[in-house]
Order: structure tokens, then sequence, then C-alpha cells
């Protein structure tokens, strides 16, 4: 970004234009606070539905709220998407009395010169805060009018996805938003190429890409959604004790011979503790606890339980929640049925694995 403000404002033999690096910044800056509230307002309105947002990340082409979760109930997802360009009218329509009934001269002559720049209009002595609020207007109704175009990724699109989802499944609104969002890009990259515009060449070949994404994101939670935990656990699994007589070192000749896949750490009393693999037990960060008591070396216990009648999406979303990549399957008495792990998961996601 830095690069490119002194490239655009570098003249040959006079040097760095300021007064020109002064305007770009002012743009930059207004850009980015108009697109940071549009993300605020989704994560408001997000947070209504009791959905937390993870992160705001700003790009030099947009931004995007992270939520936790994206809602699958049509009205909430209508509402969050909505929130976003509500933001920026609102924002607009604060500025609009100031703009036109603040007295100011230099603000409507201002907002003329940014929609006909090559007219013949001309502004004397205008300070940099009437520049900043003329752009900051029009981008809050640029941002608000854009973002509503039925496009996936776009907040139109998830609009249009929502109210596709009241007649057919959530997959197949996905992949005709989708789809609609795709042409659209194709539309709006050829538009940039015919102006000769980078700034929306970049941004059609994102919203391309997002909303291409998002079909195969969807495709693969219905995947999951279809698929019980009961099918897909596995019933031939290592077990560990954990016992204060045993080292490490022990357990490591133990552990040598046994194949990749998940154990399952059992304490005392046979209930769970854990579940780690061979790998981990053999690694070499390990090397100076080989002495050690193996239930000190495992320290304290972190495991969820699945049930065998849950989805392999419920169990996908644990395991990303609580970081682990194994659980222990246990049914309605408690009884070890089997271990579900990350990389079954991921083989029924890639469509590799049968039930």
């Amino acid at each position: 970004m830095g690069v490119w403000l002194f490239y655009d404002s570098w003249e040959p033999g006079a040097g760095i234009r300021w007064d020109n690096v002064q305007w770009l910044l002012i743009w930059i800056g207004t850009v980015f606070l108009a697109v940071l509230l549009h993300e605020l307002g989704h994560a408001l309105v997000a947070r209504r539905w009791q959905i937390d947002t993870q992160k705001i990340v700003l790009y030099p082409i947009g931004g995007g709220a992270f939520l936790e979760r994206m809602p699958e109930d049509p009205k909430q997802e209508i509402s969050i998407a909505l929130a976003g360009p509500a933001v920026n009218f609102a924002l607009a329509a604060l500025l609009a009395p100031i703009i036109w009934l603040g007295g100011n001269e230099h603000l409507p002559m201002l907002f003329q010169l940014f929609l006909n720049p090559q007219g013949n209009i001309v502004v004397f002595d205008a300070a940099t805060w009437e520049y900043l609020i003329v752009v900051f207007f029009i981008l809050n109704l640029l941002l608000g009018a854009f973002n509503l175009i039925p496009a996936f990724p776009l907040d139109g699109g998830r609009v249009l996805r929502a109210g596709l989802n009241k007649y057919f499944s959530r997959t197949r609104a996905t992949i005709i938003a989708g789809r609609v969002g795709m042409l659209g890009a194709v539309a709006l990259f050829v538009a940039a190429f015919y102006f000769s515009d980078l700034v929306f060449g970049i941004g059609a070949v994102f919203v391309f890409v997002l909303a291409w994404v998002e079909i195969q994101v969807q495709r693969r939670r219905e995947r999951l959604s279809k698929a019980l935990v009961k099918d897909y656990l596995t019933a031939d699994f290592r077990r560990l004790y954990l016992s204060p007589f045993q080292t490490l070192k022990n357990i490591r000749q133990e552990v040598s011979t046994w194949p990749d896949q998940p154990i399952l750490l059992l304490d005392g009393w046979q209930q769970p503790h854990g579940v780690t693999d061979r790998v981990a037990l053999l690694s070499t960060d390990l090397d100076e606890f080989a002495d050690d008591a193996i239930s000190s070396v495992v320290g304290r216990a972190a495991w969820e339980a699945l049930h065998p009648d849950e989805t392999l999406l419920h169990a996908a979303e644990k395991l990303d929640k609580y970081k682990l990549y194994a659980f222990p399957v246990m049914d309605n008495y408690g009884r070890i049925l089997g271990l579900l792990d990350r990389k079954t998961i991921e083989a029924v996601i890639d469509g590799k694995s049968a039930a």
C-alpha cells in the first residue's frame, strides 16, 4: 500500500507530490473507515442472534467479518447481511443534511465535482475536512449499493441465498446464488477490462473465487450433515493406561511397534483422559521427560466425547472448537464404542471414505 501510494504521487523531475499523498491518505482512510463500520454492522446484528465474530479483516479491496458460524435460518442470514449496507446508508443519511443544508457552499460544489470531474466546476480554498465529508458520503453510498448486488458472496447474494432457501435446500440455494455471483464477477471483469480498471478487475476475481469456494464448502457441509459418527468410528483402537509407575521411556518401547492411529489414554478408573498417537509419544520434544512417569508427562485431562448418533458435521465443529484431532465415542451408558479422528472426517469431506 505504501509503495503504491508513493508511486502514484511520483512525478519525474519534480519528485513526490505531497499534496497528492495527502489526498490519497484521505481517500484510503475514509475507505477503510467505511468498510470497518460496514463490517461492524454485520458483527453487531450477528451478536443479536448469539453468533460471535472471530475477527474483522480489512483488505485493500474490501473487508470481511469472520463469524464463528453462519446462520442457516433465512431470517437471521438476511438481517445480518443487510446490516452492513444499512450502516452505510445511515451514515450517508446523516451527512446529507450537512452537505446540502449546512450553509457551506463548498460541500455541494465538491459533490458535483466528484460526479463530473471533467465539468466546468472550480472550487477555491476547500478545506481538507470538507473533502473528507464529501468523500465519506459518496463512499458510503457506493459501498452500500455495491454490496446489495445479488452476487454471492456480496451481501445481496447472501440475501438471495436466504430467499432461495425458503424453496430449495441450503446446498441448492448456495449453488444458485454462487453461480449468479460467478456470472456477475465475469461481467464485472469484462467491464474492468473495457475501462482498464485494475481495482475492479482484482475485485471481480476475488468475488468469483469466493463464490466458488462457498459452493464447495456448502457441499462438504451437506456431506458431513448426512453422515453419522457411528458409521465412521474406529472400534479397533489402542488403549494406553496411565500409571505413575510407568515411565515415558517404557511406554515408548511399547508403542514403537504400534500402527499410526489414535491412542486412547485411560486413567486409573479406566475413564478417558485424552487422545494421542504414536508420533506424539515418540517426539524428540519429550526426550527430557523420558524418565518421568507417563501420568505426569501427558498433563491434565483434555477430551470431549461424541455420541454415536451425532452427525460428522457436529463432530467436525467440536474438533475445531476444542483443537483436538480425535474424540472417544460413548453411548448413553458411558461405554466407549470407539474413536473418531480428524483424518476420517477429512476423508469424508473429500469423498474418499465410505461408511
